[in-house]
């Protein structure tokens, strides 16, 4: 993953975790609420999404953020949920 999730934990500097937290990505591996309002093809991601949880994957390894080594799977369908649901 790249620029469009995020996984930020305690060990990140005070301003990182207050705007995570702002955001709703603080200690989950999720994108922030401003790209599920900024994306007009919610379907498109909706799909990509469904396609990515096909594979078999154990880590998630983002740009911004803490390595998810447990749970990735579940983690980031989890934060992918509100893109999952049929629009």
């Amino acid at each position: 993953m790249t620029d469009i999730v995020f996984n930020f934990d305690e060990s990140f500097p005070f301003t990182t975790k207050l705007v995570s937290k702002i955001l709703g990505v603080y200690k989950q591996l999720r994108p922030s609420f401003l790209e599920w309002l900024g994306t007009k093809e919610k379907e498109k991601v909706r799909q990509s999404v469904q396609k990515i949880l096909q594979w078999d994957f154990r880590r998630v390894i983002m740009a911004h953020g803490t390595i998810v080594e447990d749970d990735a799977k579940q983690k980031f369908k989890k934060g992918y949920e509100y893109f999952l649901e049929k629009i």
